[in-house]
């Protein structure tokens, strides 16, 4: 397939090819296909595809609530530094694959989802067994994973009823491009603000960690730094650093350290993202 997957760097995918079923949705984002392939294993993959973006994918069968995308394999950093999650919030949902990885294999983490389409967490439900995780947990599940229906930033800004969380994780992605709203050093102060004392923030961002390509992954750096004591990060692939691909960066105010982080980034020359600039230096950077 020609498309790329949101978040997540072009050379990492897997080859897949046509297997059966095609089932045509709408969404905000443009139209939507559920389809299955086949990956270069031989196993089939049920992918989301939004707009000709890979959006989120899920095995079938037993593996069904395992991860197929390396990177977000990574956010399980956030269990590195012996601090208990026992509640995180991840914005943007996909078709829940994170959520369901979290619920299914770390029984002591209940996780909250907020998604700003409705239509994608419908085709989360019935198509990639987002249903059947609750329903296989029974009352426990229901209240381990929690969804919400809205924009990410204006879930972070309200403080009305909400908790506090552990980790906040941001794998919100329009297409190839981050949540503007989410990117800036205000989005950050609100992250802070919804963390525990220590709690920790982690972010995908789609990067190189040298080089010419490592503009996005620097401003990143330098904004989080605006907010928090320490941050860090963590490629996904470490074999080539002057390539795009998943990053992800971990904020906190906490002294603790991840298996795979690099070493230091000088990123004190790269602009802060701010709610005044976001819009047109995102551009900028991912030109």
């Amino acid at each position: 397939m020609a498309a790329v997957t949101a978040g997540m760097g072009a050379h990492r995918q897997r080859k897949l090819e046509r297997a059966g079923i095609r089932l045509e949705m709408h969404t905000m984002a443009g139209p939507a296909l559920v389809l299955d392939l086949v990956d270069e294993d031989g196993e089939t993959v049920r992918t989301l595809v939004v707009d000709g973006t890979i959006e989120s994918a899920t095995y079938l069968g037993e593996r069904r609530y395992d991860l197929v995308f390396d990177y977000l394999r990574t956010f399980d950093a956030m269990f590195d530094t012996g601090m208990p999650i026992s509640n995180a919030l991840m914005i943007g949902g996909g078709g829940y694959s994170y959520p369901k990885h979290l619920v299914f294999h770390h029984p002591e983490t209940a996780v909250d989802v907020v998604e700003v389409d409705p239509a994608i967490t419908r085709i989360a439900r019935r198509h990639f067994f987002l249903d059947d995780l609750i329903r296989e947990c029974g009352r426990a599940g229901s209240e381990r994973l929690r969804s919400f229906s809205g924009d990410g930033r204006a879930f972070l800004d309200g403080t009305s009823g909400r908790p506090r969380y552990d980790a906040i994780l941001n794998d919100s992605f329009s297409g190839h491009h981050p949540a503007a709203s989410l990117a800036t050093a205000e989005a950050a102060r609100s992250v802070r603000t919804r963390l525990v004392e220590g709690g920790l923030y982690l972010v995908n961002v789609v990067s190189a960690t040298e080089g010419p390509e490592s503009l996005m992954l620097q401003a990143t750096l330098r904004t989080l730094a605006e907010v928090f004591s320490h941050v860090h990060a963590i490629p996904c692939d470490p074999s080539n650093p002057s390539a795009s691909d998943n990053v992800i960066v971990v904020a906190t105010d906490a002294s603790c350290s991840f298996l795979g982080e690099t070493g230091v980034i000088d990123a004190s020359h790269a602009p802060v993202i701010t709610d005044d600039n976001a819009e047109d230096l995102l551009l900028a950077l991912l030109s």
